[in-house]
């Protein structure tokens, strides 16, 4: 799993992002458009490749993987 850290890092990044099997364990493409420091772990925030101006959020501690694309 990957550090608060190393998660902020990329923040305007284009990444690829791969699920923790309790968080369903799919895999995800998009940038990295932003973070918030939540009283239950940081949140970051996702626009897919395959929806333009979308937005999806996942708890860091469902991050498996996450990398630049």
């Amino acid at each position: 799993m990957p550090t608060v850290e190393e998660i902020q890092a990329l923040e305007g990044a284009d990444v690829a992002v791969q699920l923790t099997p309790s968080a369903g364990g799919h895999a995800v493409e998009g940038r990295v458009v932003g973070t918030l420091d939540a009283a239950d772990g940081l949140v970051v925030f996702i626009e897919p490749v395959s929806e333009p101006g979308g937005r999806l959020s996942y708890n860091y501690q469902h991050i498996a993987t996450i990398a630049r694309r």
